[in-house]
């Protein structure tokens, strides 16, 4: 690979990897102010408030059991000694 094809491929490879950082910022921080909003919003309908909470939960159990179970299966990675 020449050396104007590494530059290339360095550039588009951080470029994504800032796309992909802004859009998991603003859209992290975004929801969950909107989220918050929603549900400390004493004039929002009951039944936006109680479906904003249980997102935000479903959410939170969801990563947690996906968290779970990739650390379960690390312990089992019959894989774990192979190198490149």
């Amino acid at each position: 690979m020449s050396e104007h094809g590494k530059q290339e491929s360095t550039a588009t490879s951080a470029g994504q990897v800032l796309v992909i950082l802004g859009l998991g910022l603003v859209y992290g921080v975004g929801g969950t102010w909107v989220a918050m909003e929603v549900v400390r919003d004493e004039n929002a309908p009951i039944w936006l408030q109680i479906g904003t909470l249980a997102i935000i939960i479903g959410v939170l159990v969801l990563l947690l059991s996906v968290i779970f179970q990739r650390m379960k299966a690390a312990k089992t990675d019959k894989y774990i000694d192979v190198e490149d």
